[in-house]
């Protein structure tokens, strides 16, 4: 009992030291509920879209090692902070198993006051964000039911992160004397050497990895490229400020500059600190890099979705009669699709005749070389190997149904239009038909584009029964192609859309070997929402959690560097130093300090900007300008919090040092 009240008495009159932890710790309880408390809730049933709860659950595995990290980081700080008092302890005759129980009961007490006080800030907190939840994928369930695993799993993660806790704090206890720990708040550091070899690998380690982000291509190998390249520049990035900075400084000290006040000072500082300030700055430039990363990946996701699919399927209702028993149109003539499209008419009473009917070859993945004269001759699986181009087979009639203008073509002329990638020969031998190259075309309108993952090309044809001659000349012997589909576009309203794709389908078993198939816009938007909606919430809840942690760690830096920092600079202004020169080298070496990772995070976020936008090229949203633009505005939403973080955070720093000034 001696030994609880000894713990609540020390949290109690500790509180200013113990308090960034608690904050830290019930934060993380918070962020990891609201997340559980969506993921398990019931609600989501209902909305029949299982994609969501996926996505959840995998940000909930992605946010449970930080939110831990972030922890032990904080812990870590406080340890140090209190290191003096559990020295004094031992000497006065408290023994080492005592003081480590205090030290236990204390996180026990934080422990509970973290469950009590998160779960009560969750709820709230959940409560409104499952409305916006809700809102970004588009359903109209709005009551979020908390279920038993909303409670049990948060609680269970800050448990496993305050086992961790207890261990950390068993051994540092266990393992320092108690000089140790009287001394272990105001160790200096030690002048620490210059690395050029470690600052050499740093660079390029962080070169190759800027080589691999820029130089990526998208195929079988694109996670494990990524996974490299962010492995690379992690690495490098503490190599950097391990090693790079170090010697930077010391170049710094060469020239009549280094002799001057502010100049000498700070440097000097900065080198003596350097160790210690190493693994924080690159901590907060990875998480600031990752926070970037985080929500420009998801907002271009939500932002591009519309976009994609208005681009992919430029009509709200596609009708589609396809044979599976036979690689060519066959049985599915126009007279047959069309007695389909009647029975259709008279169920739903919707007139049909206004859609425009065509035919779709599909995609065809073939290797085109780069030349004057280019020669296929078989088909290759899309996934086979890179240079593999996704081949369009369409014919100028069709265009111009769907309102293109084309000029006329000869028999085995043909039109190129490019959607990605660079391909302008003179003629193509399309297996043994030579074809000839008439020009390119500008822009193709109300035709479904590729998802322009690679290369993507169309090729026009002069009529529709040249594509079907074409399409007839390729051999079926791989898995890169798709059936060619007998199509009706058509733009109806929402409710005339469900009626018509439920008689449509409805007359699937009785048109064996045909396979009738629908394309609805409405319902790809909702379940398009939802994926991008629950990315686009998962993408806000980690990169609150990265710019917390961030936030935590500049804070804990500012107040341990203010106490090192306030003895030093009293003895400055003793020996003559003014009270501006003390304020302008303060002000300095903050700024330095701070804005150094930022800065940092920025360069890797461009460096990583190419395989980012080809990452969210497999999701079929291209567009570049869309991409800049929320990149940009992202940057400088991150870098607006950064600077309201750094005015707060030094405004601490800044007031321990000039107590003592």
């Amino acid at each position: 009992m001696f030994y609880l009240k000894l713990a609540q008495r020390n949290i109690r009159q500790s509180f200013k030291i113990f308090a960034p932890f608690l904050l830290a710790t019930v934060m993380m309880f918070v962020l990891n509920f609201i997340l559980a408390s969506i993921t398990f809730s019931p609600e989501l049933d209902k909305l029949d879209i299982k994609s969501v709860a996926v996505v959840l659950i995998i940000g909930q595995i992605i946010l449970i090692p930080f939110s831990i990290g972030i922890e032990i980081y904080a812990y870590r700080f406080l340890l140090k902070k209190r290191s003096r008092e559990f020295g004094l302890y031992d000497i006065l005759g408290l023994g080492k198993n005592q003081i480590t129980l205090v030290a236990l009961l204390e996180l026990l007490l934080i422990w509970f006051v973290t469950v009590v006080l998160g779960t009560i800030v969750g709820v709230i907190l959940s409560k409104f964000l499952f409305l916006v939840f809700i809102a970004l994928i588009g359903g109209n369930y709005f009551n979020l039911t908390f279920l038993s695993w909303s409670f049990v799993m948060p609680t269970l993660i800050a448990l496993t992160s305050f086992v961790i806790l207890a261990f950390i704090s068993t051994w540092a206890l266990r393992h320092n004397s108690s000089l140790t720990l009287l001394r272990a708040e105001s160790h200096g550091e030690r002048e620490p050497k210059s690395r050029s070899f470690l600052a050499l690998i740093g660079i390029l380690l962080l070169g190759v990895g800027y080589y691999l982000a820029i130089t990526i291509k998208v195929g079988t190998f694109i996670v494990v490229t990524f996974a490299g390249a962010v492995l690379l520049v992690i690495v490098g990035t503490y190599l950097f400020y391990v090693a790079f900075t170090i010697w930077y400084l010391k170049q710094q000290k060469r020239g009549r500059r280094y002799y001057q006040p502010e100049k000498f000072i700070t440097i000097n500082s900065l080198l003596y600190r350097m160790k210690q300030n190493v693994i924080g700055l690159g901590n907060i430039t990875i998480l600031v890099t990752m926070a970037i990363v985080t929500l420009v990946t998801t907002v271009m996701l939500q932002a591009g979705l519309k976009q994609n699919m208005m681009a992919n399927m430029p009509f709200t209702t596609e009708l589609i009669a396809m044979n599976t028993g036979e690689t060519s149109i066959g049985n599915v003539t126009e007279e047959q699709f069309d007695r389909l499209l009647s029975l259709t008419e008279k169920q739903t009473q919707v007139d049909l005749k206004k859609g425009i009917q065509y035919v779709d070859y599909g995609t065809t993945s073939v290797k085109l070389t780069h030349g004057k004269h280019v020669t296929v001759k078989h088909i290759m699986s899309s996934d086979s190997q890179s240079g593999v181009t996704n081949v369009q087979l369409v014919s100028r009639d069709t265009l111009i149904k769907l309102g293109n203008k084309l000029p006329k073509l000869a028999p085995n002329d043909i039109f190129i239009h490019n959607y990605a990638g660079e391909f302008n020969p003179k003629t193509i031998n399309w297996f043994g038909q030579l074809l000839r190259i008439k020009g390119q075309t500008a822009h193709v309108k109300n035709y479904a584009t590729q998802s322009l993952v690679g290369n993507s090309t169309m090729i026009v044809t002069a009529n529709d029964t040249q594509t079907k001659r074409l399409y007839q000349r390729m051999t079926f012997d791989a898995d890169g192609y798709s059936i060619a589909q007998r199509k009706l576009v058509i733009d109806l309203s929402k409710n005339d859309n469900q009626n018509v794709v439920k008689a449509f389908k409805s007359m699937n078993d009785n048109t064996a070997p045909v396979s009738l198939l629908v394309s609805d816009r409405f319902a790809l938007l909702k379940e398009g929402q939802a994926y991008s909606g629950g990315f686009l919430f998962i993408g806000f809840t980690l990169g609150l959690t990265f710019i917390i942690g961030a936030a935590l760690i500049i804070y804990y830096k500012q107040i341990a560097e203010g106490e090192q920092d306030k003895e030093a600079f009293r003895i400055l202004q003793e020996v003559g130093l003014s009270e501006k020169e003390v304020s302008q080298t303060i002000n300095s070496q903050i700024r330095l300090l701070f804005f150094m990772p930022i800065v940092v995070a920025v360069i890797h976020f461009a460096g990583a900007y190419i395989m980012i936008s080809k990452i969210i090229n497999v999701f079929g949203i291209n567009n570049e300008t869309l991409m800049l633009s929320v990149s940009g505005g992202v940057i400088l939403l991150i870098v607006v919090m950064y600077y309201l973080i750094y005015k707060v955070t030094s405004h601490s720093y800044v007031k321990i040092v000039q107590r003592h000034v």
